[in-house]
């Protein structure tokens, strides 16, 4: 069974902030995303806040697989196609491919 993880109310508004300014957000951004569970459940908590400011924004949880690692992101597929995605991270996380 998976350990139930917290996110924060200030993880929540940081989350949806960087998705409003930017269109994503990253491990880089919110480094407790290096933990799936965590990422799983901060995707949902950050669609809610987005909701509560009556945003119709949707985003999407994707993990990245590179040559140094993987690596997860949450984007606004209405702003930032996938490949610009994983290029984004890619940079953020500092993987050369």
């Amino acid at each position: 069974m998976a350990e139930k993880v917290a996110v924060s109310r200030n993880q929540k508004i940081s989350g949806a902030n960087a998705i409003m300014d930017q269109g994503y957000a990253t491990e880089r951004d919110i480094p407790d995303m290096m933990n799936a569970n965590f990422a799983r459940e901060f995707v949902l908590e950050v669609q809610d806040e987005l909701e509560l400011r009556s945003l119709d924004v949707s985003i999407v949880l994707e993990s990245f697989n590179y040559y140094m690692g993987t690596g997860c992101i949450i984007y606004a597929p209405s702003r930032i196609s996938q490949d610009e995605a994983k290029e984004i991270l890619r940079k953020a996380l500092g993987y050369k491919k």
